[in-house]
C-alpha cells in the first residue's frame, strides 16, 4: 500500500506540477497577449498623434499661404484700380489704404513662429511689408494728383503705376518662393496663380 501511496502521491505531484506548469505559461500567454494589445493601442495612438500634427502644421502652413495670397491680390487689385484709374485721369476719394488694413492686422497677427522654418518666417514676413508698400504708393498718388495742376497728373499717374507694376511683380514672386518654401504646389491652387508680367 504505501507503494501504491506512493505512486499516487507522485501522480498527484505531477498533475499539480503539470497544472502549475500550465497556468504559468497560461498566465504568460495573457500577459505576452495584453502586452501585444497594449503595444498595438499606443502605436495606433502614437501614430494618431503623428497624424494630427501632420495636419495641424499643413494648416498652418495654409492659413500662412493664404494670407500671403490675400496681400498678393490685394496688391495685384491695387495695381489694376492704378492703372483703371490712370486711363480716367482721376483718383478715388476712399483711400485704397483702408482697405488693405484688415489684411495687414492678419498679416502681423500671424503667429509667423507657426510655421518654425527660419526661411518661411522671413518670406512670410515681407508681405505685411509690401501691402504697407503698395497702401503708401497709392496714397502718395492721391496726394500729389489733388495737389498737381492738371498737365502734370498724367506723369504722375505713370510714375506711381511703374512703383505699383514693380511691387506687384515682386509680391508675386515672393508668393511663389514661399510656397516652394512651404511646400505647397500654388499652381494646384485654383485660379490664384497668374502668369509673371
Amino acid at each position: 500500500m504505501p507503494y501504491r501511496e506512493s505512486a499516487w502521491s507522485q501522480a498527484a505531484a505531477w498533475v499539480e506540477a503539470i497544472g502549475a506548469i500550465a497556468a504559468v505559461i497560461g498566465s504568460g500567454w495573457v500577459a505576452a497577449r495584453d502586452g501585444r494589445a497594449a503595444r498595438r493601442r499606443e502605436d495606433r495612438a502614437e501614430a494618431a498623434i503623428v497624424k494630427k500634427d501632420a495636419r495641424a502644421e499643413l494648416a498652418t502652413r495654409t492659413a500662412a499661404l493664404n494670407l500671403a495670397i490675400l496681400a498678393a491680390t490685394q496688391i495685384r487689385d491695387l495695381h489694376v484700380l492704378l492703372v483703371d484709374e490712370a486711363w480716367r485721369g482721376r483718383v478715388t476719394r476712399v483711400s485704397a489704404s483702408h482697405a488693405l488694413l484688415a489684411t495687414e492686422r492678419m498679416l502681423t497677427a500671424f503667429p509667423i513662429q507657426s510655421l518654425a522654418e527660419a526661411a518661411a518666417m522671413v518670406q512670410f514676413s515681407r508681405f505685411p511689408a509690401s501691402l504697407a508698400t503698395a497702401a503708401e504708393v497709392y496714397a502718395n498718388l492721391e496726394a500729389a494728383v489733388r495737389a498737381a495742376p492738371e498737365a502734370d497728373r498724367a506723369a504722375i499717374f505713370e510714375a506711381s503705376n511703374e512703383q505699383m507694376a514693380r511691387l506687384d511683380k515682386a509680391t508675386n514672386r515672393q508668393l511663389t518662393g514661399f510656397a516652394t518654401t512651404l511646400g505647397l504646389n500654388l499652381a494646384k491652387l485654383s485660379g490664384l496663380v497668374r502668369a509673371a508680367d
